[in-house]
Formats: structure tokens, sequence, C-alpha cells
């Protein structure tokens, strides 16, 4: 390995690795992957507080939901995308004193595409999907946990129920999963 392979290397791991519990934290980015509706979900979300991020933070997220509907007899897919601007505050009595544990609950508004079926308005047998795409709005609440591994890496564990109003194939929807949060300083 090349000696400037080396430096850098060495010098992503300081960055990474440096303490930030001495000062107050403001910002992180997080990602999830998990279940959603009969079908995998994303979440990557980028906070910011304006006090201390372990106390209560606004988020700004990008939910996708790539689903199977149920409801009929034909396998029709779903996809759904999202943008998510939510505020969270810590629970107190639920998280544990020396900030290893962390629950936060939250609420937020949605705004997204939903697409049917890829587009298309008939199945493969020749009938016809009578939904249709286009945009949609609502909200969100969610609950998630933060283990701390480092003073900048966590592990998570969410759920977040989506309320879509204009949806044409299901107003509620959920996502549970698990993923990684980096507080930057």
């Amino acid at each position: 390995m090349s000696k400037s392979l080396k430096i850098f290397f060495l010098g992503l791991v300081l960055i990474l690795y440096i303490p930030v519990t001495k000062a107050q934290s403001k910002k992180f980015i997080s990602g999830n992957l998990g279940y959603s509706d009969n079908g995998v979900a994303t979440l990557f979300n980028v906070a910011y507080s304006f006090q201390n991020i372990k106390q209560d933070f606004f988020e700004l997220g990008f939910y996708s939901g790539f689903l199977n509907e149920t409801e009929t007899e034909y396998k029709i897919d779903v996809n759904v995308h999202t943008l998510n601007l939510g505020y969270f505050r810590k629970i107190d009595f639920l998280s544990v004193q020396k900030d290893y544990f962390l629950v936060y609950a939250g609420v937020g508004g949605v705004i997204g595409k939903e697409t049917i079926n890829n587009g298309n308005e008939s199945l493969p047998n020749g009938a016809l999907i009578t939904s249709k795409d286009g945009s949609i709005y609502g909200g969100y609440a969610g609950v998630q946990g933060d283990l701390f591994l480092t003073d900048r890496f966590s592990l998570l564990a969410r759920y977040t129920h989506y309320y879509h109003v204009n949806s044409e194939i299901g107003k509620s929807k959920f996502m549970a999963g698990l993923g990684l949060k980096y507080v930057i300083f």
C-alpha cells in the first residue's frame, strides 16, 4: 500500500472517531432498511438540532417503499417515494441516563409520488388498473431508538407510520427497520 493511501486511511479513521461528547453535536445523517407493507423500504435522513442532537432534532428524509399490492389476486408492484420533514424529541423515561440508549418520538409531513404497476395501466392477462399514479401528501409519526456504539456511530431501530391523504391504493403505510447513524460535529 502506498504511503499516501495509508495517510488517507489514517486521516479517515481519525475524522470518524474524534470524540464529540464534550461539545454539543448538532447534525447527523442516517440510513435505514426495513419491511413495509408487503415489501422493502429505505429511509435516509439528515438531521439538525438548534441545541443538542441528543435532546431533539428536525429531520429531512427520503423514503422509498417497494411494495406489492395484496388486495387483489394479481401481483401489482407499488413504488412510493416521499420527502419527509419532521421533528423528534427524546423521551426521557425510556432513555438511559448516560445517553447510551436514547428513544425519540416525532411527527412530520410528507410529499411524494406513488407509482402503480410501474406506470402500466394493464396487467399481463388484459385486466385494466383503474387506480392512477400521482402525487401524494400526508403526515407521519415515528419512534426511534439509538444505541450508541461510539461517540459518532449508533445503531438505529425505527418504526414510522405514514398516512397519505390522497393515495389511490391505501392511505396507511408503515416502515419498521434497522439502520446506522453518523453524528457530524
